[in-house]
């Protein structure tokens, strides 16, 4: 196994080290004629970012393309803040996530739900991209980067706006968090399953899809790239289905949704017990809260049910 450090060719990893933690957020540099920021980060990682780029000989002015998986705000988030420094940049985003990114005011709503008082420390200064800025897809698109070329493909199941982009030059496919979560040099990928999108079904197969892409790499918003594409894929699976058997069976037992989240955690806990505290808090912090997966693969059960 290797990370993204070792390679791919022509890809920069940066490491955004939201709230000064390494290996949470990874932004991913695409050189060539025409350079290309995949998944950008929150907007709370831009400085660093900027600092990234410097060290390279670059500043957000040489970029021309930000290319997103999704646009949860610790993928996509920073996204404004680069049209405001540089308003050449083109955006290229799911037509299903695009609103959100002119508007964001409901995703941060939602998100401020959830993180209250953390918001701004969290995710930093939001700010709308201008729609002229953006090209929608829906996924079967070829994207020309100035002789670097993107395929991007439709890749529900996480977020129903979600894309994978499959780099023809390095073999990399850019996988957003449809196959979970990973650190470094570890064998373990975890799911993360925030409400509202989960699909299971959907799910499964975007992990046929990108299997049948034959990458040779993953890259993960979290964190970094992996060569070891199937192993990830199936130990990604097998986690992702046993999680939705414990959230299904549990909301089955009669126990309180409040019982359930205490052992839903407490076994993701489990799974993660041979881990350092450092490697588990970064982990949680790549996922977002356990409790939140919970959440997540309730609502989808519980709207099957009502199906």
């Amino acid at each position: 196994m290797h990370t993204s450090s070792d390679f791919p060719y022509g890809v920069l990893t940066l490491d955004t080290h939201h709230m000064g933690r390494t290996h949470v957020v990874a932004s991913y540099v695409l050189f060539g004629d025409e350079p290309a920021i995949v998944d950008p980060g929150p907007a709370s990682t831009l400085p660093q970012i900027e600092a990234g780029l410097a060290q390279h000989d670059m500043s957000l002015a040489d970029i021309k393309h930000v290319v997103l998986t999704h646009i949860h705000l610790d993928h996509a988030g920073a996204t404004g803040g680069i049209v405001e420094r540089n308003p050449s940049v083109q955006v290229h985003v799911h037509t299903r996530g695009a609103s959100h990114l002119i508007d964001p005011s409901r995703l941060l709503n939602s998100a401020a739900q959830l993180y209250g008082d953390q918001m701004d420390a969290l995710w930093g200064r939001t700010v709308p991209v201008p729609q002229a800025a953006i090209t929608t897809l829906t996924g079967g698109e070829r994207l020309n980067l100035g002789g670097r070329t993107l395929q991007a493909y439709d890749s529900p199941g996480h977020a129903k706006h979600h894309l994978v982009w499959h780099d023809d030059e390095s073999g990399a496919a850019f996988v957003g968090d449809n196959v979970g979560v990973r650190l470094p040099l570890l064998h373990f990928a975890r799911p993360a399953t925030p409400p509202p999108d989960v699909d299971l079904e959907a799910w499964l197969g975007t992990l046929d899809m990108i299997l049948g892409l034959k990458p040779r790499w993953l890259m993960l918003t979290h964190f970094g790239g992996f060569n070891d594409v199937d192993f990830h894929v199936a130990d990604f699976r097998k986690r992702l289905l046993h999680w939705a058997d414990l959230v299904r069976d549990g909301l089955a037992s009669g126990l309180s949704e409040t019982e359930l989240g205490v052992a839903f955690v407490a076994q993701a806990e489990a799974e993660a017990a041979t881990l350092s505290e450092e490697e588990r808090a970064a982990m949680t912090q790549q996922s977002g809260a356990i409790i939140s997966s919970w959440r997540g693969l309730a609502r989808y059960w519980q709207k099957k049910a009502a199906q």
